[in-house]
């Protein structure tokens, strides 16, 4: 099958590999590809020595696609949880002390097929198509994120945004879908904050203005971590997804003065997830089966090097960028 392979930091190869082989102890299944997201992590990953990317590697964990076995259309949580240990019998997948993630510490979707445990496949509704689907995965992260931040504050009427990548457009639909009265995305791409608008951002701008009950990063350089508390209120909450640095860059003092609150988030749960998969049929209702929303943009696999080192000259126009098989 042909493949783009992880072959070492700042090379990517289209190759053609072996067929994957199902694991029985996992009760691995075989998923044909039809669409797969490029994340800001897989450019972050592929350019950088990421300890978790170890290459050789399929990349690529935000896939949907058909079950060989079945002809049932699907879409993958790469999430794979051990199921035993403490944290998952608590119910925190997601924090699971032994967990893998398919296209960082397994082979992912930027592939023909794919391998992955038959219980980490979601049925696709009807209307929704593979294509659609690819788009679920950063969903289901600002499902799960919201949710932490209205543990922390359960009637947020000002939240920020820094970021307008997928994740933080994603994070903004989920504000807006919940009925957040002001919600302010900032993020230096015009085009991109256009499109910010255009999923139901109130305002929008370069940098944060004012104050706010709810600040999320979806950038994660010191910068963004910093501006994230500083534009809070006293008793906010800062939410942070990008992984962009290691630095945090707060005012510690700050923080315990004001009360304020720093989560960190990772991955999502199962509500979190169809969660995710009811906002894309919402999203792609009455669109074709091969039709995508405007900020969206899909490109053959054969095109999978040109593709990521085109995103990392700068951020394109559309906000998610798919491969499709």
């Amino acid at each position: 099958m042909r493949a783009v392979v992880y072959t070492e930091p700042g090379r990517l190869e289209l190759r053609n590999l072996d067929e994957p082989e199902p694991d029985p102890r996992e009760e691995g299944v075989v998923v044909e590809v039809r669409a797969v997201g490029i994340c800001g992590s897989d450019l972050e990953g592929f350019a950088t020595r990421d300890p978790f990317r170890v290459p050789p590697l399929v990349m690529g964990h935000e896939l949907a696609g058909v079950r060989a076995d079945t002809g049932q259309p699907v879409v993958v949580n790469p999430l794979v949880s051990c199921l035993t240990c403490d944290l998952c019998l608590r119910g925190r997948h997601n924090l699971c002390r032994n967990r893998a993630l398919v296209g960082i510490h397994r082979d992912g979707g930027f592939a023909e097929r794919v391998v992955v445990p038959h219980r980490n496949c979601y049925p696709l509704p009807e209307g929704v198509s593979p294509r659609h689907a690819a788009l679920v995965e950063p969903l289901a992260n600002a499902s799960h994120e919201f949710a932490l931040a209205q543990a922390a504050d359960p009637a947020p009427e000002r939240v920020g945004v820094i970021g307008a990548g997928m994740l933080g457009l994603a994070v903004t639909l989920v504000a807006v879908r919940r009925g957040t009265p002001a919600v302010t995305v900032a993020d230096l791409e015009p085009a991109r904050l256009e499109t910010a608008r255009t999923v139901g951002a109130h305002d929008v701008g370069e940098r944060l203005e004012g104050e706010f009950d709810v600040i999320f990063d979806a950038v994660g350089t010191s910068g963004t971590r910093a501006q994230s508390v500083e534009r809070l209120r006293p008793g906010g909450t800062a939410v942070w997804i990008g992984l962009h640095d290691r630095k945090a860059g707060v005012d510690g003092r700050s923080l315990v003065r004001d009360e304020q609150r720093v989560l960190g988030t990772f991955c999502y749960l199962d509500p979190d997830f169809r969660a995710g998969l009811g906002m894309v049929a919402d999203l792609c209702a009455g669109l074709g089966p091969d039709a995508l929303p405007p900020w969206v943009d899909a490109h053959p696999l054969e095109e999978g090097v040109e593709v990521f080192h085109r995103l990392l000259d700068g951020p394109p126009a559309a906000a998610k960028t798919l491969l499709v098989p």
